[in-house]
C-alpha cells in the first residue's frame, strides 16, 4: 500500500503534527490535570519538537499553533494575566526557534543524503570504467606478450630477432606495471583494493630487497645498512605483494634522493593487544637533503613530485602507493624530516605471527611445457572467448602440446558447443556479447553432464569481486589476464590431474650443480655492459637479464652459460655479488 497516494505528504505531516499535539493534550489531562493552570505548556514543549523533526518547518509551526490555541481556550480558560501572556509569548518565540533549527537539521540531512547519493553513483560510475579500461588495456597486452613469448621458443629464429623480441615483451612488462599502477590508485578512491594475506617468509623477503638494493647505493657512493631487533619476525602472515612494494619504494626513494651519507632500514616488532597478532615497526632512514614542512603535505598526492622530485624519472605514484597499502592493511605510514637533516618513513603494521611448519617449501622451477606425458586419457578443451588474438593465443598453446580444441565465440554458442562435443575443460571469458562468461557457465552448469566439466574464467578485470562473481556462478578456477603460459598449464594440472613433459635442457640446468661464477671472468666485460647487467638484475628485468647474458656469451661463451644458470635458477644475488666485487677490485688497483 502506497501512503503517498492515499495521504500525500504535504497533508500527512499537517495530520501527524496535530495527533502529536493531540496525544501532548491527553497526556496533559491524565497524568498532571492537578496543576490547573500552571506549567500550562509542560506537555506541548516536546510535542512541537517531534512534530518539526517529523514534518520540518511548517509541520512545526502548526504544533505551535495548536498548541498555543488549546492552551488558551482549555487551560486557561479563555483568559490570560499579564504573566501568562508574557509566557504565550516565550513559548510561540521559543517553538519557532525550535521549528527553524530542526527545518535546519533536517535539510542538512537532505543534502548529506544527496552527496552520498551522488558520490555513491560517481564511485559506480569510476568502477565501471575502470572494468572497462582494464579490459580495453589489459587483453591486448595478453596478446602481446603471449605471442611474443610464444614466438621466441622458436628453434629457428636468429639471435637478433629474439632481441627484438625481448623489447617487445620487456616494453609490454614495463607497460602493464604502469597500467597497474594508475589502477590501483583508481581502485582505492573507488573504494575496490582489497588486501589478500597469505604466509610470508618475511626475512627471506628483507634480504632481497636489501642486496639487491644495496647495489644501487654503492653505485651512488652511498651505504645500505640493516639494523634489525631480536623481536623482528621471519615468518608471518600478511599480503606479502603490497609489504614488498612498501619497502621497495621506500628504500628505493631513499637511495634515489640520498647524494651522499647512506639509508639504514631499521627492523622491530611489538605485541599487539592481540595474541596471535604482532605490530611490525619499519623505519627507513636516510641522510638526504630532507624534506619542507609544506613538501611533507605533499609526498603521499598521487603524481606529485616536490622539490628535485620534478627532475626524476617516475610517476610519482610510489610513496602515494606505499601509504594507500600500508593503511589498507590497517597501519600507518609517517614522515619526519627537516631540510639538511635527512628523513625518516616509518611504518606500522598489524601482521599475524607464523610459524616456520605453516611455511610450505619452495617448488622447484620447470622447464617450458613441451607436451603431455604418455598413458594419460584424451582431454578436450574448448574455449569460449569472442576476441580473436587472444583465442588463437591459447588455442596454439593448447594443441602445441597436444590437447584436442575447439573454440566458440561467445557465451550462447559455448552453450552449443559443450552440448554437441561434451569438452572436459572450458577456458571462459567473462565478458563477451551475445551472452556474457557468468551467464553461459550457470545455463551449462543446469545441463546433463554440466557438473562435471572443469571451468575457468579468463578475465582482464582487475577487482577481487570479480572473483566472487566466477565462484557464484559455478566456475571452478580464475585467470588473470595477462597471463604467462605457466599459469594456463598450472591450471589445467590442478584441475584435471594431466601431467607434462618438461623442456629437457632447463630440467638439466635446473639440476646440474652451480658453477661458482667468478668475478676475474666477469672483470674482462666492458664496463659498460656490466653497468647494464647490474641495472637490469637490481630492476628484475627478466627479459632485459636474458638479453644481456646473450651479449656477454657473444664476447666470452662459456661466462655466459654460467650467468645463464645463475638466472635460470633466479640466483641474482650471486651474479650481483661478483659484479660488486669486480667494482671493489678496480677501484682498489686504480688506488
Amino acid at each position: 500500500m502506497d501512503l503517498n497516494r492515499i495521504i500525500p505528504w504535504t497533508w500527512r505531516r499537517y495530520l501527524i503534527a496535530i495527533l502529536i499535539i493531540a496525544g501532548a493534550g491527553a497526556i496533559r489531562a491524565v497524568f498532571f490535570g492537578g496543576l490547573g493552570r500552571g506549567t500550562a505548556y509542560l506537555t506541548y514543549y516536546p510535542a512541537v519538537v517531534l512534530a518539526a523533526l517529523y514534518g520540518g518547518l511548517h509541520s512545526g509551526l502548526v504544533a505551535t499553533v495548536v498548541s498555543a490555541f488549546l492552551s488558551f481556550l482549555w487551560i486557561q480558560k479563555g483568559y490570560m494575566s499579564t504573566v501568562e501572556t508574557m509566557a504565550m509569548g516565550v513559548f510561540l518565540i521559543s517553538c519557532t526557534m525550535i521549528t527553524g533549527i530542526a527545518e535546519a537539521m533536517r535539510r542538512a540531512q537532505a543534502r548529506a543524503k544527496q552527496e552520498k547519493e551522488k558520490a555513491e553513483a560517481a564511485n559506480l560510475a569510476k568502477s565501471k570504467f575502470l572494468a572497462g579500461m582494464s579490459h580495453e588495456l589489459r587483453t591486448p597486452l595478453n596478446a602481446i606478450l603471449g605471442f611474443s613469448h610464444l614466438m621466441r621458443n622458436d628453434a629457428g629464429l636468429s639471435e637478433e630477432q629474439r632481441n627484438t623480441l625481448d623489447i617487445i615483451n620487456r616494453s609490454g612488462e614495463h607497460l602493464l606495471n604502469l597500467i597497474n599502477d594508475v589502477l590501483d590508485m583508481a581502485k582505492v578512491e573507488a573504494g575496490r583494493l582489497s588486501v589478500e594475506n597469505n604466509l610470508l617468509d618475511l626475512g627471506k623477503m628483507v634480504r632481497d630487497i636489501t642486496d639487491l638494493l644495496r647495489v644501487r647505493a654503492e653505485e651512488k657512493g652511498l651505504q645500505l645498512l640493516l639494523d634489525q631487533s631480536s623481536d623482528f619476525p621471519r615468518f608471518i602472515r600478511a599480503d606479502g605483494a603490497k609489504l614488498r612494494q612498501v619497502l621497495i619504494n621506500l628504500v628505493g626513494n631513499a637511495i634515489k634522493y640520498t647524494e651522499q651519507g647512506g639509508v639504514t632500514l631499521r627492523l622491530n616488532a611489538r605485541s599487539a593487544d592481540v595474541p596471535e597478532r604482532l605490530l611490525l615497526i619499519v623505519g627507513v632512514e636516510d641522510t638526504g637533503a630532507g624534506i619542507t614542512p609544506e613538501d611533507q603535505a605533499r609526498i603521499f598526492v598521487p603524481f606529485v613530485q616536490v622539490g628535485k622530485l620534478n627532475t626524476q624519472k617516475g610517476t610519482g605514484l610510489g610513496l602515494a602507493i606505499a601509504r594507500t597499502y600500508v593503511e589498507l592493511m590497517g597501519g600507518r605510514l609517517s614522515v619526519e624530516s627537516a631540510p639538511g637533516k635527512g628523513s625518516i618513513f616509518r611504518v606500522e603494521a598489524p601482521v599475524e605471527r607464523a610459524e616456520e611448519s605453516e611455511v610450505s617449501a619452495v617448488e622447484i622451477k620447470r622447464g617450458r611445457v613441451v607436451g603431455l606425458a604418455p598413458g594419460q586419457p584424451e582431454y578436450r578443451i574448448l574455449i569460449v572467448e569472442d576476441q580473436m588474438e587472444n583465442w588463437l593465443l591459447l588455442r596454439r598453446l593448447m594443441e602445441g602440446v597436444g590437447f584436442p580444441v575447439r573454440v566458440a565465440e561467445n557465451g550462447a554458442a559455448g552453450v552449443g558447443m559443450f552440448q554437441e562435443w561434451r569438452p572436459h575443460f572450458i577456458w571462459m571469458d567473462i565478458r563477451m556479447p551475445v551472452m556474457d562468461g557468468l551467464e553461459a557457465t550457470r545455463r551449462i552448469r543446469a545441463l546433463d553432464g554440466g557438473r562435471e566439466v572443469k571451468i575457468t574464467a579468463l578475465t582482464a578485470s582487475v577487482f577481487k569481486e570479480e572473483r566472487d562473481n566466477v565462484t557464484a556462478a559455478g566456475m571452478d578456477d580464475f585467470i588473470r589476464k595477462p597471463y604467462v603460459p605457466e599459469e594456463i598449464f598450472d591450471c589445467l594440472a590442478r584441475q584435471l590431474d594431466v601431467r607434462f613433459v618438461y623442456e629437457e635442457a632447463t630440467m638439466a640446468a635446473a639440476a646440474a650443480p652451480t658453477v661458482a661464477l667468478h668475478p676475474k671472468a666477469l672483470a674482462t666485460l666492458p664496463q659498460e655492459l656490466r653497468k647494464e647487467l647490474t641495472d637490469a638484475l637490481v630492476s628484475l628485468d627478466a627479459a632485459r637479464i636474458t638479453n644481456i647474458i646473450h651479449r656477454v656469451s657473444e664476447i666470452d661463451p662459456a661466462l655466459g652459460d654460467t650467468l645463464a644458470q645463475h638466472a635460470n635458477q633466479l640466483n641474482y644475488t650471486a651474479i650481483l655479488q661478483a659484479l660488486h666485487a669486480v667494482k671493489v677490485n678496480l677501484t682498489m688497483e686504480a688506488v
